[in-house]
C-alpha cells in the first residue's frame, strides 16, 4: 500500500515540472507557499479575492485543507478544516503567503493544490507541492458510543409508563364491567339447567299412569267411593 501510495506521487511530481518535492518525516513541520507569481497570466491588476488548499490523496477524494478570504477594507479570514485547526499557521498576504502544518503524519502524504479565485476568470491553480512523509501510520481512534443519559432514555421511559397506565385502566374496567356480567350469564344458564332437570306433574302421571300405577290422590278417592258404597 505504501508502495502504491509513493507511485502515485511520483506520477503527479512528473506530471507537473513546477511541482515542489519536499520530504518529511512524521511529527516534523513543513511550509508551503501559496503565490499568484505561479497563476497563469499573472498580472499584478488581477483580483482575488480568496484562495483555498487543497489536498489530493491517490484513495480519497480531493479534500480541502484551508480557505483564505480577503476583501478591502476587512480582516482577512483565515479559515481551516476541522483536521487542521490546531496545527496549521498562515504567515503574508492573500497574494503571497506560507502555510506552515506541524505535526505531521503520514496521512497529509499527498498533492497539494493553491487554488486562487480570480475575476473574471474563476479559479486558477497558482501553485502545486508534493509532500511525502516517512512514518507509520497512526492507528484511527476507536469510535466510542454516546454515553446513555436520561435524557437519552427519557422517551423510552414515558412510554413504557404510558403503557402500564393503560393496561392498569384497561384491566380495571373489565374487573367491574365485564365480569359481573359473566359471573350473572354463568349462574342464569345454571339455573335453567336445573329447571330442565326437575320433570312435570304431567309427565310424572303420564309414567305412573303407563306402569299401572295410580297417584296418592286418586286411590284415597277411590277407596272413599268404596266405603259408602
Amino acid at each position: 500500500m505504501r508502495i502504491l501510495s509513493c507511485f502515485t506521487l511520483l506520477l503527479f511530481l512528473s506530471a507537473n515540472a513546477d511541482n515542489n518535492a519536499v520530504w518529511r518525516t512524521s511529527g516534523e513541520t513543513v511550509t508551503l507557499r501559496c503565490s499568484v507569481a505561479g497563476c497563469p497570466n499573472s498580472n499584478s491588476n488581477n483580483e482575488y479575492e480568496g484562495m483555498y488548499l487543497y489536498l489530493n490523496q491517490y484513495h480519497e477524494e480531493q479534500k480541502e485543507v484551508q480557505y483564505y478570504h480577503s476583501s478591502p477594507g476587512t480582516s482577512d479570514n483565515i479559515a481551516p478544516r476541522e483536521r487542521y485547526k490546531d496545527r496549521i499557521q498562515t504567515n503574508g498576504s492573500l497574494k503571497d503567503h506560507t502555510i506552515t502544518i506541524s505535526r505531521l503524519t503520514v496521512h497529509d502524504s499527498g498533492f497539494y493544490r493553491c487554488v486562487f479565485i480570480h475575476f473574471p476568470h474563476g479559479r486558477v491553480t497558482c501553485s502545486e507541492h508534493t509532500l511525502f512523509i516517512k512514518g507509520v501510520a497512526p492507528c484511527p481512534p476507536a469510535e466510542v458510543p454516546p454515553a446513555l443519559t436520561c435524557k437519552n432514555h427519557l422517551p423510552l421511559v414515558l412510554i413504557i409508563g404510558t403503557a402500564c397506565t393503560v393496561c392498569t385502566i384497561a384491566t380495571i374496567i373489565f374487573i367491574l364491567l365485564i365480569v359481573p356480567r359473566v359471573r350473572r350469564w354463568v349462574c342464569s344458564r345454571r339455573r335453567a339447567r336445573r329447571l330442565e332437570r326437575v320433570p312435570n306433574n304431567e309427565y310424572v302421571y303420564e309414567v305412573m299412569t303407563a306402569r299401572g300405577l295410580r297417584p296418592a290422590l286418586e286411590q284415597s278417592s277411590s277407596s272413599t267411593y268404596t266405603g259408602i258404597a
